[in-house]
């Protein structure tokens, strides 16, 4: 089959305006960073997770349960603590979090279930441990509070969310690093 050299252009055109539509996201990850989140992408949801908190805090009674504190991170160096947080947002999106009755109950619920699948999609899928057996020991404890919990299991959940969410920042991100030839707004200001 012959194609047209004006068929033939138009495809490789065509080639050439993915990969460089794709180039953006296949920027290569910080070294040594198996598991990264960018502060800006966690910053622009802050506000809402903070809201749909203090709706679950409302709704738990037992203060003095923490499941987000330092048992889960107990043992573990920066990377395995982004594992953890990884295995404990794949946890709650499909066993906490997935009930319909749930999105009545709270408003911001179904929005914040969104952004926490596409973290997980996107950022944090690769996302590994040195200490796998430390980190899945640890994942065994927050869902073992969970289970004494019952009845109260969700908004605690809920409630803990913004503490997830500084987890994340705190264990899964890193500063932004300034690409060569880039100046910050200071230097262009003088």
């Amino acid at each position: 089959m012959m194609y047209s050299f004006q068929s033939l252009a138009v495809l490789v055109l065509g080639c050439f305006a993915f990969v460089a539509n794709c180039a953006p996201s296949l920027k290569a990850k910080p070294p040594n960073m198996v598991c990264y989140v960018e502060e800006q992408l966690l910053r622009g949801m802050r506000h809402k997770v903070h809201a749909l908190s203090k709706e679950g805090q409302k709704f738990d009674k037992d203060t003095d349960t923490r499941l987000v504190g330092k048992d889960l991170f107990q043992g573990l160096e920066r990377q395995g603590s982004c594992y953890v947080l990884k295995e404990v947002i794949d946890f709650y999106l499909g066993n906490i979090l997935a009930s319909d009755a749930l999105h009545s109950k709270y408003s911001r619920l179904l929005e914040v279930k969104e952004f926490l699948t596409i973290l997980m999609k996107r950022h944090m899928s690769d996302c590994g441990a040195e200490d796998k057996r430390q980190a899945d020991d640890n994942v065994a404890l927050l869902k073992q509070k969970l289970n004494q919990l019952s009845e109260t299991r969700e908004a605690k959940v809920v409630g803990e969310l913004f503490m997830l969410l500084q987890e994340i920042g705190k264990h899964c991100s890193a500063p932004i690093v300034e690409e060569p030839g880039h100046q910050s707004k200071e230097e262009a200001d003088e």
